[in-house]
């Protein structure tokens, strides 16, 4: 079974944090926050399109799937804010419940939820 780690690339508003590129912060997102990295990205949202986080929030999001990624042993560091546990192994159908719970906020929700129908599209999940 396919690892399918599912991570958002945050545009910060700084400058000098990713050069503004979605793709370059997913990639780095992935190895900070799951210790993965390279595999076969797809981007979940139109070419172009960013989200925004909320209404209070000025980052924007643009998520991607990620399939067949490789573990990192020593990835980038996290963010001094930040405070991650890796879960790996969470079948999409428990994900799918999580999410009718109320167990991720809106933006996990949103990654997860394109995450899935990428998935159906390509025929990993019913």
């Amino acid at each position: 079974m396919h690892q399918k780690p599912i991570t958002p690339g945050i545009i910060e508003t700084c400058p000098n944090k990713h050069d503004s590129d979605p793709f370059i912060a997913a990639r780095h997102e992935l190895e900070e926050e799951c210790h993965l990295s390279g595999g076969t990205w797809h981007r979940l949202t139109e070419e172009g399109c960013t989200v925004a986080m909320d209404k209070y929030n000025a980052s924007m999001i643009t998520a991607y799937l990620v399939l067949d990624a490789n573990h990192v042993d020593d990835p980038r560091p996290l963010d001094e804010e930040e405070d991650i546990e890796i879960v790996r192994g969470v079948p999409a159908e428990d994900i799918l419940d999580m999410v009718r719970r109320g167990e991720f906020n809106i933006v996990g929700s949103f990654g997860a939820l394109l995450a899935i129908e990428k998935l159906r599209e390509l025929g990993e999940f019913p």
